[in-house]
């Protein structure tokens, strides 16, 4: 009896002998299948002409569902048919699924969404323990997922150079600090109404708004400026100028900036920055309230002259979760938070002892209370480890530069990753969504035709994604916001796509 398909399809460690089988399995159904039916093995003809079931042998006269989705997730099929006994197991393709004998004349058994990884016909057949030469079974069709536009999500693209958005859901819109290379909005802090893709207010940032954080309660929005090395604060939803928060400057003389900027659980007046300058000094990470840094700030050196740029709260506001975010580094740093400041805890370098990785941006789960990482870590702060990785497929699909961005939404129960596939003319993303219980895959879809490389990743209201992508050319200032809503957000198993087939064993 042949094992399942592996759950990375493609992979080198699909045994030989099953891709020979698969091959064959193809070859066969082209050759013999018809009617609705499929028969496998030596051609024996009965008295009519054509082949004729031994006594008592399991022959499947129908399946349901008699069609699923490519991608689609994993389902029970129920085979009807006769002469089935205990112990038979019904196949997909010859190979045995976990199955159950109800009576003479029905089975079940369970498909792994793992099989569904392309359209085509599927031969259903039943099996004794002692192998028959010829089988009669039924063929189940595996369809494709409906074309891009027409179901599972909808697609809007507003053309703007921006460094940064953040979501605030009281006043429901994405604000934007709009880059001073914009030609229509440069150097400000701008509202974009996702549900009709159409800017709103607009005030003046001066130059070098940059990174964006929303209150805890939509109370205000920061942003800091990295040109006068300050965070704006700004009244929501006017978008009223409220405090400077001084940021102060490096040995240098130049100018602190926030290079990572993270407001604070359940605490409207506070938020953490990463500080340092256009010379590469690093300022540490400070708590402010309001405009009053609390005393004790985090000046450890935390790499090559490099900041923390990636900062993600606890739950209760009591811990910080940091990593530098920058190519082939994946230490993640743990900081304690309390009324006097901020300090180091523990610093875990994720691959000991080998060539580092990317971990990305980190992001905190308070339905796990584990902490992900861009590239697909998923970390425990309980045991200071690494405790599983998401299935992602991004790489798989030629991802071949920058790296992938991760929302996370616990009411939802998912985590979404994007990351760029195949560059040039032809450029794509793909996001992905996974089970934060289980980091199960549950979906996936690709967007042609998307320049330049994703910068940030958002959820908006109760159906919405949107990410921000840089310009084409590789410049720092963003070029587009790709508003994106739909089923495919809310659930996300009902829509799978993949940027190009992968075609397994000739099948």
């Amino acid at each position: 009896m042949l094992r399942p398909f592996p759950k990375e399809i493609g992979k080198e460690n699909i045994p030989v002998r099953v891709l020979l089988m698969a091959f064959s399995v193809a070859l066969g159904s082209l050759a013999l299948s018809g009617c609705g039916s499929s028969f496998k093995g030596a051609l024996n003809e009965g008295p009519g002409g054509g082949p004729v079931p031994a006594d008592g042998q399991p022959v499947v006269t129908a399946v349901s569902p008699a069609s699923v989705v490519a991608g689609g997730p994993s389902f029970t099929i129920t085979v009807t048919g006769k002469n089935f006994a205990s112990g038979d197991a019904v196949e997909w393709n010859d190979l045995a699924l976990d199955s159950t004998f109800v009576s003479s004349t029905q089975m079940t058994a369970k498909v792994p969404n793992t099989l569904l990884y392309e359209a085509m016909p599927v031969s259903i057949d039943v099996q004794r323990p002692v192998a028959d030469s010829l089988l009669f079974g039924a063929t189940l069709n595996v369809t494709a997922p409906p074309a891009p536009g027409t179901a599972g999500f909808t697609l809007s693209t507003v053309t703007v150079q921006a460094n940064d958005m953040v979501w605030d859901p009281a006043s429901k819109q994405i604000y934007l600090s709009v880059a001073g290379s914009d030609p229509n909005y440069p150097n400000t802090i701008t509202a974009l109404d996702p549900a009709t893709a159409k800017f709103g207010l607009s005030v003046s940032a001066g130059p070098g708004a940059d990174r964006l954080g929303v209150s805890s309660n939509s109370s205000w929005l920061y942003a800091g400026i990295d040109s006068n090395g300050t965070i704006q604060r700004f009244a929501l939803p006017g978008l009223t100028s409220d405090i400077t928060i001084p940021l102060g400057a490096g040995p240098s003389s130049k100018p602190y900036y926030p290079a990572g900027l993270q407001t604070a659980p359940g605490s409207s007046n506070t938020i953490a920055a990463s500080l340092f300058t256009s010379l590469g000094e690093v300022g540490g990470v400070v708590i402010y309230d309001g405009a009053v840094p609390r005393p004790v700030a985090l000046t450890t050196d935390f790499g090559p002259r490099e900041p923390l740029r990636s900062l993600a709260w606890n739950a209760s506001g009591t811990a910080i979760y940091a990593a530098l975010n920058g190519y082939y580094d994946d230490t993640i740093f743990a900081l304690s938070v309390n009324s006097t400041g901020v300090q180091l805890v523990k610093r875990d370098d994720l691959n000991p002892g080998s060539e580092a990785v990317n971990l990305g941006g980190v992001h905190y789960s308070a339905l796990t209370g584990y902490v992900y990482g861009d590239e697909g870590d998923v970390f425990d702060p309980a045991t200071n480890s690494v405790i599983n990785h998401l299935p992602e497929n991004v790489a798989q699909n030629g991802f071949s530069s920058g790296s992938n961005l991760v929302t996370i939404d616990d009411s939802l129960g998912t985590a979404w990753v994007i990351g760029s596939v195949n560059f040039g003319s032809n450029s794509q993303v793909m996001i992905e969504a996974f089970d934060l219980q289980t980091n199960a895959l549950l979906g996936s879809i690709v967007i042609p035709n998307v320049p330049g490389t994703p910068l940030k990743l958002i959820r908006w209201g109760t159906n919405g994604l949107a990410f921000l992508t840089n310009h084409a050319d590789n410049s720092l200032q963003g070029y587009a916001v790709y508003i994106l809503s739909g089923q495919f957000v809310t659930k996300p198993s009902t829509q799978f796509r993949r940027a190009s087939p992968r075609h397994f064993g000739g099948l």
